[in-house]
């Protein structure tokens, strides 16, 4: 399975993050990794999933990239050249996430790994967006 990865999983566990009702976002994006290795998904990471992250963490690409690899991960550098079709998806979602969608659909993923679900409604019918948890 092909997952595109959107950066708050990664920065939720790297900063610990707790979510609303003391939600534990870190454990459940500790516990999408594992489940990821296990069954040996590739994570899809876009250059501005590495910006997001170096914003939010201050570490930087090669700095990011070691950490999952260290853990294991199987990950795929999206290296996208072209037209990805931005203009579409800003028509149904903001800049950030409409290029966090349009790179996963150019890059042929599975899913969206999110925290932010509501982001990508629009967008169903063509890559589905799941939280970590549902990530099975």
């Amino acid at each position: 399975m092909r997952v595109y990865l959107d950066s708050n999983v990664f920065i939720s566990a790297f900063k610990q993050e707790i979510g609303r009702g003391v939600r534990p976002l870190f454990l459940e994006a500790e516990e999408f990794f594992e489940r990821a290795k296990t069954k040996n998904a590739t994570l899809v990471l876009s250059e501005l999933f590495f910006e997001e992250v170096e914003r939010h963490c201050f570490i930087s690409k090669e700095e990011t990239i070691a950490r999952l690899k260290k853990t294991g991960l199987k990950i795929e550098l999206a290296f996208i050249q072209g037209n990805i079709g931005l203009k579409f998806f800003l028509k149904k979602t903001h800049w950030s996430d409409a290029v966090h969608a349009a790179v996963a659909v150019k890059c042929k993923c599975d899913a969206i790994v999110t925290f932010n679900i509501k982001d990508f409604e629009k967008i169903a019918d063509l890559v589905r967006a799941i939280e970590p948890r549902e990530f099975t």
